[in-house]
């Protein structure tokens, strides 16, 4: 299943009509849904402050651990650096508030043009030459909330460009709408391929990978939690390197949980290298 997310309701709108999403009022929030195309999205809102419950609702209602999440829609851009209705595929993201910095695991072939982005509190207008990225306020929510859920390669950003962070006061729905349609194509193709891509990764592990997942299971005490957590590295390991063996792993039984939980950042490092 894909999930899409905007803040919108002007990006929104092209991409349910193209996609023939129908309208669901169970949850409490824009959510629509294509059953046929295993499709849905969800609105947010502009900010941070809906994301996180808005999500994890759409987790609970499906169950679904192998659901990807693609936040689409408008950001700001350097004047001069960028163009006007320039699609990108964001693959650094900096939350300016925490300081923290995300980076989306791109295991997915696109000829899309990619950027880093930063994600503010409050709209720029000064012309963001403070910033070397792309602009907006979502993104390292909506992938902090999604990479508690989902593998990391199973979370991707799409950003077009609709203004250069000057005079943002005269947006308007026609705008943002007409540089979502244009674009639509495009996502359309990043959206196909990015679903190939959970379907491998559903049939990647091999006998022996899962003998491997359970006798270190035995091994380090872990927990169910941990497992999933476990397994969402060993399949990015596999994604990326298909004919390699899961490595050796040769550590003491832990002696805690806290001790348990140290062994398994380590083997999760390891799968990373």
């Amino acid at each position: 299943m894909q999930c899409l997310i905007t803040a919108l309701k002007a990006e929104s709108e092209p991409l349910i009509e193209f996609f023939g999403l129908t309208k669901d009022s169970s949850l409490g929030f824009p959510f629509y849904y294509n059953v046929t195309k295993d499709i849905v999205l969800i609105g947010v809102g502009v900010g941070k402050k809906n994301i996180k419950y808005r999500i994890n609702k759409v987790f609970q209602h499906f169950n679904n651990s192998s659901i990807q999440f693609i936040n689409i829609g408008v950001a700001g851009g350097i004047l001069g650096k960028v163009d006007i209705g320039q699609l990108f595929l964001i693959n650094k993201i900096y939350d300016e508030s925490s300081g923290l910095v995300f980076y989306p695991d791109m295991l997915t072939k696109s000829s899309l043009k990619e950027a880093s982005i930063t994600t503010v509190e409050n709209v720029v207008q000064d012309g963001g030459d403070r910033f070397n990225s792309l602009v907006d306020m979502e993104a390292s929510e909506v992938f902090f909330v999604c990479s508690k859920l989902v593998s990391l390669h199973n979370i991707a950003h799409m950003k077009i460009i609709s203004d250069h962070m000057i005079n943002i006061n005269n947006f308007n729905y026609q705008m943002i709408s007409k540089l979502i349609r244009k674009n639509l194509s495009n996502i359309s193709l990043f959206i196909e391929q990015f679903k190939c891509l959970c379907q491998v990764s559903e049939q990647l592990l091999l006998d022996r990978d899962k003998i491997w997942v359970e006798s270190n299971k035995e091994k380090y005490l872990f927990t169910e939690s941990q497992i999933n957590q476990l397994l969402k590295s060993v399949k990015a390991f596999k994604l990326k390197n298909p004919n390699n063996v899961l490595p050796d792993i040769k550590y003491d039984r832990p002696s805690s949980k806290n001790n348990g939980k140290k062994i398994l950042q380590k083997i999760r490092e390891k799968l990373k290298t």
